[in-house]
């Protein structure tokens, strides 16, 4: 998801993906080699393409160790659809932001680089799908197509803003409230896939053939209110 929005900082933490992003901050993702790069963080050229890939997959680890975990949480989650949802998304925040400095500096990169926003693109559908794919696995029957694909792009979303207020604000409560708000989301979309659903009820009636349609409905009705 995105993070973006947020103001400067000026120091860093010692992991290598925390120096290498404060490196690109500092000198400009363009003008940096990934020769430079590697060097910066102490690392030889062979050795950051074997943990990184490229100067571009290094800004983006923690999105990729995101998607991972939401990913197999999705698959192996026996919680309501809202449950899952709000879990999964919470701990895609907490992994986006448990190194505050880093994940502040990174947002400048982005809001500096055109290429690095495109990939940011990219990487928000790539949430979307898979939020997607796990709603339509769950949805009930009757479900329209569509109703997955809405719900999932809500979420990344009000994911989005939750992010954008604890960058820019310092908000230490986006994501207590993040949970109240993914959770008032999918009860919106009820009852589809918006939370919990009772236990279903079956009337089984007999009526005489001289009955009235209209009194049938009635006494079906007066039994399932």
């Amino acid at each position: 998801m995105s993070d973006r929005n947020a103001p400067p900082q000026t120091t860093a933490a010692a992991s290598p993906q925390a120096t290498a992003v404060r490196y690109l901050t500092e000198h400009g993702y363009e003008q940096t080699t990934t020769s430079s790069l590697a060097d910066a963080i102490g690392m030889s050229r062979s050795t950051f393409f074997r943990r990184f890939g490229s100067k571009e997959d290094v800004v983006f680890a923690d999105h990729d160790l995101a998607l991972s975990q939401l990913q197999e949480q999705l698959d192996a989650s026996e919680l309501s659809a809202s449950a899952t949802i709000a879990q999964g998304t919470l701990e895609v925040s907490r992994v986006l932001t448990r190194d505050p400095v880093t994940a502040r500096m990174r947002s400048q990169l982005l809001r500096s680089t055109p290429l690095l926003r495109e990939r940011e693109l990219v990487i928000t559908h790539r949430y979307e799908r898979m939020f997607q794919r796990y709603l339509a696995r769950v949805a009930a029957p009757g479900t329209p197509d569509w109703g997955s694909i809405a719900a999932a792009a809500a979420i990344v979303a009000v994911h989005n803003a939750a992010l954008r207020r604890w960058m820019k604000f310092g908000d230490n409560h986006a994501f207590e409230e993040l949970e109240r708000e993914l959770t008032d989301l999918l009860g919106r979309f009820a009852p589809w896939f918006g939370g919990e659903r009772g236990a279903s009820r079956v009337v089984v009636t007999s009526f005489s053939t001289d009955i009235a349609p209209e009194d049938v409905l009635r006494a079906v009705a007066a039994q399932l209110s």
